[in-house]
């Protein structure tokens, strides 16, 4: 199967090129693909299947720059859909646990409506509403996401890591933040699936998470301090008390009900360090 992945080189994307080499995987540059240009994206090749995962997910960015924001998430996807639509193809589209507010307090099921509380969750909330014109799609809501290693990771473990890495004697973490790890290669697996089986599939909403019921940040990075084995200590706090590092407003829980199998977070955090961090700094 021809397959079209964008952001190729993020996180999930890195690891998807890991996991679908039975496929022909067709991917391209910035420079060759803005999603948001339209004009770009009607010229891709035919292809049998979009896998859509480019987007900017720097919260503090997004609050900053909502047009660029808004460019890239909102009317990229749009000129992703309109692509799959003219192909009459299958699109898969990842969003985020965070298109929720949090007030629920129970696990988020994939048919509950979001309500999202700054640029970065508003945008991919507006690219699912679009997605969901076009017949043939399957949206995938993740959590917490882990992968890649040293220069593709960019989210929580990684700067966990870096900061202990850094000699930071103390770190602070918030315990009222609460989620659901997703390590990318699970994530990357359960798309191989959706995509190899993808008529037994209904078109629809999904949820994929590590089995776990939620975690709290702190806690999280409790596990990879254990992992790494350090003797830095951690500093439970609220997610109030770190604004300077993280002042866009932040969901406060994100726990979802997944609706595939999976291992345990921790299982696969632990795999995830063990085979791309030193064991001990």
């Amino acid at each position: 199967m021809k397959i079209l992945i964008t952001g190729h080189k993020g996180m999930i994307g890195s690891a998807l090129k890991t996991i679908l080499l039975d496929h022909i995987l067709v991917t391209f540059n910035r420079s060759e693909l803005n999603i948001g240009n339209t004009y770009q994206v009607m010229k891709m090749p035919k292809v049998d299947f979009i896998v859509h995962l480019a987007a900017e997910t720097d919260h503090e960015y997004c609050d900053l720059n909502p047009s660029h924001c808004y460019y890239v998430n909102t009317i990229g996807t749009a000129n992703m859909m309109r692509l799959a639509k003219e192909q009459d193809i299958p699109i898969l589209y990842l969003s985020a646990g965070s298109v929720f507010d949090g007030e629920k307090g129970s696990p988020y099921m994939p048919f509950d409506k979001p309500n999202p509380i700054n640029h970065y969750n508003s945008s991919k909330w507006y690219g699912e509403e679009i997605i969901q014109s076009y017949r043939k799609h399957f949206i995938l809501r993740a959590g917490w996401m882990f992968g890649g290693g040293p220069g593709i990771d960019k989210k929580f473990v990684y700067k966990i890591y870096k900061k202990i890495r850094n000699g930071q004697e103390e770190i602070m973490v918030c315990n009222d933040c609460i989620g659901s790890p997703t390590y990318t290669i699970d994530l990357s697996k359960c798309i191989e699936n959706i995509i190899k089986f993808k008529d037994s599939y209904n078109y629809g909403t999904y949820h994929f998470v590590n089995e776990g019921v939620g975690v709290s940040r702190y806690d999280f990075a409790r596990e990879i301090v254990e992992i790494i084995g350090t003797t830095t200590r951690l500093k439970a706090c609220f997610i109030d008390d770190l604004k300077e590092e993280f002042p866009c407003k932040r969901t406060n829980y994100e726990v979802l009900q997944s609706s595939f199998k999976s291992r345990h977070w921790s299982q696969a955090l632990k795999e995830y360090l063990e085979n791309n961090f030193p064991a001990t700094i």
